[in-house]
């Protein structure tokens, strides 16, 4: 009891340093004090709300039900709180309030926002309030939909008092609370049928459609148990900024910050009942559901998007990439193109394989991904991700999944996106349409097959003539490409003149392609790829060689060592076919420093892990090219050294503290 008594005495010491943003606005000190003070006393005797009496007796669901009207003394102070702490914030559409008044209690009409803290719901209350008459209209009849773990807190139940509130049990609070699911399944019914009852007393349904606060401030999955509060109904969408800034989660220590309430216009999502669709205005949007597919993904979706247009570029979060990347089109979604000038075929659906897709897809152009599981294909058109990749981001509308090998006849591109290991399980039946269609054909993959490099292997088995190929090759992270964090590759071809179209498709405002050093060196920026993800597994190892070894920081080790492994990698090219000068490029010198020491390195880690006896059972590129480099040199102990310990190590299962200290004596002493 003391130590909560000393904790909540630190709580309220912290509080009270709030005193001087509340003068900055205006205040006497006295005034502040005051206000503060207030305010710490209504959250300690704001009861508890009668619905949350229901999870210690359910049976008394249908006597106390789960909405909780607003309190007029509760708003009036959270208001006045609220006013200096949001002095900075703006509110942008207010003309759109006047569209939605006149649908109030005619229509249903349900609000919808981002989520990026617990005093949203209040801000949104707050700013629309004090936007204009009709502002005040809409905040006046709003009722949230609230999880019951926003209740507990006194700090935010006191806010929550500002409006009525709809009690509602998330999936994850039922699967934490088994016992109680029950219940909380009742509680969930009986809120979405009192939240239509409401709406049509004149009542506005807010929600939040992510679940819950967003920790980066960037836009998660929608959650689908929020359809049957929206589809059918009037949409408002609200975007938020800086909201999160206002009281971070690891303080009591209030800030003003210039945020911002975007007001979207209104949307009839879905349909109404015949009569209402013959008197509803004109002039509102409609949303209507797809004649195919499935309807529910496309509203959730749709619902991103309304909130998302508002929002910065860097909010989208899993939307990302439905907009447009170029810099002059701020928040303007990717469409399916009329007249397509391009139809690019993905083959495969590696990492980079999807990463690539989706920076064209912002061309006007069509890309389909070839797979041949149909199952894979089917489902991830459906969702609109890739299921097995990058599951959680959503893709653009004018990329599509197919395993209809006849999509390759009229391909104007081919993209060959295929990790190496599974080659066999893509190509069998494309022969035929490969080598008929003369379209160029440009690998994105880094790494060795068993023959030898991607293109040299494929070529001989497609009938794919020399004119037609190119590579694409550079320093990044597929990853961070899907995230649209700034990359580049370098472009090589047999015909160099096919680069600057290539060059022109992969140009956005987040990825800058180039001409490789020597642009006709198609051999030797395949080779800086792949042999770099075989330096990088064994830089993995000689990291964790060295933190078991040494401890700490290995970084002097580390960087004196990797000049080494440039070198003789540089030699390795050289020997099977590539021109010096292209090492010192994208796809040489600079992929293997971010490989090499980059965080997201996945075959510096796979040699990390390797080194401290913990093998990842995924395959790398690195690994397989390692596994296969018998069969295309000599591995001599001499003239290779690195390449040979890590082989030593990695396929023959050797000590890595024996081979590490072979090798650490043989290069100290080159």
């Amino acid at each position: 009891m003391a130590e909560k008594e000393q904790s909540v005495g630190r709580w309220q010491k912290e509080f009270f340093e709030n005193i001087h943003l509340f003068k900055r606005s205006g205040m006497s000190e006295e005034e502040a004090k005051k206000i503060l003070q207030k305010f710490l006393y209504l959250c300690s005797v704001t009861p508890m709300p009668p619905v949350m009496d229901v999870f210690k007796d359910p049976s008394s669901l249908e006597r106390i039900g789960v909405y909780t009207p607003p309190e007029k003394k509760a708003r009036e102070f959270m208001i006045e709180f609220l006013s200096p702490i949001m002095k900075f914030f703006t509110v942008e559409g207010i003309e759109n309030l006047a569209a939605v008044k006149p649908l109030i209690g005619k229509y249903p009409v349900t609000l919808i926002s981002n989520h990026l803290s617990h005093l949203d719901a209040p801000a949104i209350f707050q700013l629309l309030y004090h936007a204009s008459p009709e502002g005040r209209e809409v905040a006046e009849q709003l009722v949230f939909i609230a999880g019951r773990l926003a209740y507990e807190p006194d700090f935010t139940r006191l806010g929550l008092y500002m409006f009525g509130t709809l009690l509602v049990c998330s999936k994850r609070d039922m699967a934490d609370n088994p016992s109680l699911s029950d219940v909380m399944t009742k509680i969930n019914m009986r809120a979405f049928r009192h939240s239509q009852k409401l709406q049509q007393e004149g009542k506005i349904a807010a929600i939040f459609p992510e679940g819950t606060r967003s920790r980066d401030g960037r836009l998660m999955p929608f959650v689908d148990t929020v359809y049957h509060y929206v589809a059918n109904k009037v949409i408002l969408p609200i975007s938020l900024e800086k909201t999160d800034k206002i009281l971070p989660t690891t303080s009591l220590l209030f800030n003003q910050v210039a945020g911002k309430l975007t007001i979207g216009k209104p949307v009839l999502v879905g349909e109404l009942s015949k009569k209402e669709m013959a008197h509803f205005p004109k002039d509102i949007e409609h949303l209507p559901f797809p004649e195919h597919g499935d309807k529910k993904q496309f509203l959730i979706d749709n619902l991103a998007l309304l909130v998302g247009q508002n929002l910065n570029k860097h909010q989208h979060g899993i939307y990302r990439n439905l907009y447009s990347a170029d810099a002059r089109d701020q928040n303007k979604l990717i469409k399916v193109p009329k007249e397509p000038k391009e139809k690019v075929v993905v083959i495969g659906n590696s990492s980079m394989g999807i990463a690539i897709a989706t920076v064209l897809a912002n061309k006007d152009i069509n890309v389909f991904v070839y797979h041949p599981d149909k199952e894979y294909t089917s489902q991830s058109n459906t969702e609109r991700r890739d299921l097995r990749t990058y599951s959680l981001y959503k893709l653009p509308p004018n990329l599509t999944f197919t395993s209809d090998p006849e999509e390759l006849k009229t391909a104007t591109l081919f993209i060959q996106g295929t990790n190496p290991w599974e080659l066999h399980t893509i190509y069998p039946d494309l022969q035929p349409y490969l080598s008929k269609n003369k379209a160029p054909f440009f690998n994105i993959i880094k790494g060795f097959t068993s023959a030898g490099l991607i293109l040299d292997d494929l070529q001989h088995g497609l009938g794919i003539e020399d004119d037609r190929i190119g590579v694409i090759s550079g320093a990044c992270y597929p990853d961070q490409i899907m995230e649209r964090k700034i990359s580049g590759f370098e472009i090589a071809a047999v015909n160099e003149s096919l680069i600057p179209r290539i060059q022109k498709l992969l140009t956005t405002g987040y990825i800058f392609p180039r001409s490789a050093l020597i642009p006709t060196d198609v051999k030797g920026v395949q080779l800086g790829g792949a042999l770099k993800t075989i330096y990088a597994l064994v830089m993995g190892i000689v990291e964790g060689y060295f933190q078991q070894t040494l401890g700490g920081n290995v970084d002097n080790s580390l960087f004196h060592l990797s000049n080494r492994f440039f070198n003789e990698m540089v030699n390795v090219g050289v020997r099977m076919g590539g021109k010096p000068e292209t090492f010192q490029g994208l796809s040489g010198l600079t992929d293997f420093m971010l490989s090499c020491f980059g965080t997201d390195a996945k075959d510096r880690k796979t040699g990390y892990d390797i080194a401290n006896g913990h093998p990842s059972e995924k395959m790398s590129n690195g690994f397989y090219g390692l596994k296969v480099m018998p069969n295309l040199m000599k591995i001599d102990p001499n003239e290779v050294p690195i390449m040979y310990a890590a082989y030593e190590v990695v396929i023959n299962k050797k000590d890595v503290r024996k081979v590490a200290e072979g090798m650490e004596e043989r290069l100290s002493r080159v």
